[in-house]
């Protein structure tokens, strides 16, 4: 997943090293002001004509419904919100500014009122205008279509409760005011939130023309407000961006964009898409370089590769709610009995660090957590101990890649420690959606989180809280709900302030729910790989701490 991914003034949120990168990955945040249009980047505003990248399938193509790391990569330069993250590399990239918004807001002493005013003549790629009522239309269609971000919004005024906008979808958002005339759109909220600004950044509250239908629009694209322009997508094939005529530096703080368009292939096959860029068939490969070409690719073209870590979490969700994991024990059992060191050297080719924390390093309330060692014995007998020795297990993940094969490991350890496995592999395009529908009954599977904004409430509120579990589009597929932790978490939301109290406070959160609690299996903080053809410039390389490799700002020879 995505995610994706933050910091700034309001909230004081210092998380500068939420992001540790490995070697070569530095380049980009050259000192240009943002009114070169380069938004701080370093390309000097050059332009070329076709930038040609290989992916795996994104989820959607639609601002309030994409949640992975694939749609959200290049999407971010198509649709955009109310305020964003600064184009630099490096702790810079994690500070907000006004986008469609012409200032930063200004927030009331209690925390509970934004007003934002739009900037003047902005224009969608349609060339209508963009009105402040757009903005609540926006976030009301994420709710009709039950986006997998309504969660976010949960405090604006009008949105929970009993006959609130989140349990009826009729009628309009009490919390969200807006004049069309003035440009101007307020935002109440029931309660302070600590990371609200953070949550308008997010794809889920970029801003689409009034009546765009409140259905999956991915593949009849929807205009844009972002240099580009999605215009067409052909799902498990590729899609394309193109220059949307009418942004012509509307939005001073984002570049303007250096392709000229952006052609999208679809290779789910991490091999073929690399030997695509090793032809200079494509230019990037979004995929991991494959563990067996990634010598050659470190010997034989260490100049088009880039090595990082940024703040992501790899984890097994076990389900809380039915047989066999409603039992602690039998949860402990599979934190026993999978051995990180060797899903990290066997599967992903050294290119991670181990974790038993949810939460990843680099951030202030992170405190290791060693409770786990790799004990097949200790784990058959917890097995054992918690009754459900001999029970079949669904076992979800990816059909293709990594994913795959280290679902078929977490398979072959239960069957280690007592259970009857069964492999349950789909393609990526349905993969989140299936295991996130209660009606799978998926008990234990493979997942992922990149930070959406460095923030604890972006784990551990989006993932964690049993309060925010759904019916579809669950993003808690294992269903974690410990009601003292919920609580706990929800006392945390109100708190603007991450000082070293909060932060320990934080770092019980993680360690109640993967030890006292073990509600999951955290194993791995993974390492990334960024590789290009011979015909991109890698001075220009920039790498950003939410949208990751900054291709909006890139170069080619």
């Amino acid at each position: 997943m995505t995610k994706r991914s933050t910091i700034r003034s309001v909230g004081a949120l210092a998380l500068v090293s939420a992001l540790a990168f490995l070697a070569g990955c530095g380049g980009g945040g050259g000192d240009k002001s943002s009114s070169d249009n380069t938004g701080g980047s370093s390309n000097g505003g050059k332009t070329y004509p076709v930038l040609r990248i290989v992916l795996d399938s994104p989820d959607y193509m639609d601002p309030q419904l994409y949640y992975t790391v694939e749609a959200y990569q290049w999407m971010s330069y198509v649709w955009t919100g109310l305020v964003g993250y600064t184009h630099k590399s490096g702790p810079e990239g994690g500070q907000l500014q006004p986008y469609l918004a012409e200032a930063m807001p200004k927030i009331s002493a209690d925390g509970k009122d934004y007003k934002f005013t739009l900037r003047q003549n902005l224009k969608y790629s349609n060339g209508k205008p963009v009105k402040a009522s757009d903005f609540k239309y926006s976030i009301e269609r994420a709710f009709k279509m039950d986006s997998p971000g309504v969660g976010f919004f949960g405090e604006i005024k009008g949105v929970g409760g009993s006959g609130g906008f989140a349990e009826t979808k009729k009628g309009h958002i009490s919390g969200i005011i807006t004049n069309d005339s003035k440009r101007t759109i307020e935002i109440q909220l029931d309660q302070p939130r600590g990371d609200f600004l953070y949550i308008l950044a997010l794809e889920f509250a970029h801003i689409v023309p009034t009546g765009t239908p409140a259905s999956d629009q991915s593949t009849h694209p929807i205009p844009s407000t972002g240099p580009y322009m999605l215009k067409s997508y052909t799902p498990n094939r590729g899609f394309e961006l193109v220059r949307n005529p009418n942004f012509n530096g509307q939005i001073p703080t984002i570049p303007k964009g250096a392709p000229d368009r952006l052609v999208a292939s679809i290779v789910s096959d991490p091999v073929a898409s690399y030997q695509r860029v090793v032809q200079n068939k494509a230019d990037f490969d979004f995929n991991q370089v494959p563990n067996d070409r990634l010598p050659e690719a470190q010997n034989k073209f260490g100049d088009q590769l880039r090595i990082y870590t940024n703040a992501n979490t790899y984890y097994f969700a076990l389900n809380n709610k039915i047989p066999p994991f409603n039992n602690i024990d039998a949860r402990r059992a599979v934190n026993y009995g999978i051995d990180r060191e060797a899903i990290i050297s066997g599967i992903y080719g050294g290119l991670g660090r181990p974790t038993q924390n949810f939460l990843p390093p680099g951030y202030l309330q992170y405190k290791k957590i060693n409770a786990y060692t790799f004990d097949l014995a200790k784990a058959k007998q917890l097995v054992q101990k918690s009754g459900t020795a001999g029970q079949s297990v669904d076992v979800y993940g990816p059909n293709s890649g990594l994913s795959k094969q280290v679902t078929e490991y977490l398979a072959g350890q239960l069957q280690k420690i007592g259970y009857k496995p069964k492999l349950r592999l789909l393609g990526d395009q349905v993969y989140f959606q299936t295991i996130g529908n209660q009606a799978t009954k998926a008990q234990a599977m493979f997942t992922d989180w990149y930070q959406d904004y460095p923030h604890p409430l972006d784990w551990f509120d989006v993932l964690l809280n049993g309060n925010r579990i759904t019916q579809t589009h669950n993003n808690n597929p294992g269903n974690v709900d410990v009601p003292a932790v919920n609580k706990e978490i929800e006392a945390l939301k109100k708190e603007p302030n991450l000082n070293a109290d909060i932060n320990n406070r934080w770092a019980k959160v993680d360690h109640d729910l993967m030890v006292t609690h073990s509600t999951t299996v955290p194993y791995m903080n993974i390492s990334g790989t960024n590789f290009f053809s011979s015909e991109m410039d890698m001075s220009c390389y920039s790498f950003h701490v939410v949208v990751y490799w900054d291709w909006g700002v890139s170069c080619k020879k």
